[in-house]
């Protein structure tokens, strides 16, 4: 089979599903893309990033039709941080993801299929993570720094408030941040590849 789509060209697609992570779903000719950031039922114009036999990936260059269930996310580092996928999709819809990712895995095998309950949401959804891992390094002005890594990167992007971690955890990791600092730790360099400083680890807020 022809591979429909080229790396680096533009396209216009509808966007026909989300799938496990959240990422957007379009089809080319019976050729899979998976675009992050696009919802189901968007019409986009995207880019070709990666071309594989059987899928491609690309991102969104512009959205022709938004989805009503589209939100502009609330966290200023969302759209480079690794942490979370679904903070530009109202909560309701993101319920209802969940509850059809786990209907399309029972029932992929099943003779007799079966309807999955709804997902059960929080009265809250902040501040909700019961486990951090923060991983500790070096920015371009070789400061110290602790937060998350970029997506697919090992660029950390520092805390400022994450609106999925435990207010705990994040105090701690600030905590720890200042010990560093103050006490002139050196920290893993991934340049120099020297001097690792293993990232702090928190549970149920301690």
């Amino acid at each position: 089979m022809k591979v429909p789509v080229e790396k680096n060209k533009e396209y216009i697609v509808d966007i026909i599903d989300n799938g496990f992570e959240g990422e957007g779903i379009a089809k080319v000719d019976g050729y899979t893309i998976f675009i992050s950031g696009a919802i189901k039922g968007e019409k986009c114009k995207i880019l070709i990033l990666k071309v594989t036999s059987s899928h491609a990936f690309g991102k969104i260059i512009e959205i022709i039709e938004k989805a009503k269930t589209r939100k502009e996310p609330d966290c200023i580092t969302y759209k480079r941080c690794g942490g979370c996928s679904l903070r530009h999709i109202k909560y309701e819809t993101t319920l209802e993801m969940k509850r059809q990712a786990v209907q399309n895995l029972v029932n992929k095998t099943l003779e007799e299929k079966i309807e999955v309950e709804k997902t059960i949401g929080m009265q809250n959804p902040m501040y909700y993570r019961n486990k951090a891992q923060y991983p500790v390094g070096i920015d371009k002005n070789g400061n110290s720094i602790i937060g998350i890594f970029a997506q697919r990167t090992h660029e950390i992007i520092p805390i400022e408030n994450c609106y999925i971690q435990s207010v705990e955890s994040q105090i701690i990791a600030k905590a720890i941040l200042n010990f560093i600092i103050k006490n002139n730790i050196e920290v893993y360099n991934e340049s120099t590849k020297k001097r690792i400083y293993k990232a702090c680890y928190c549970k149920n807020g301690l």
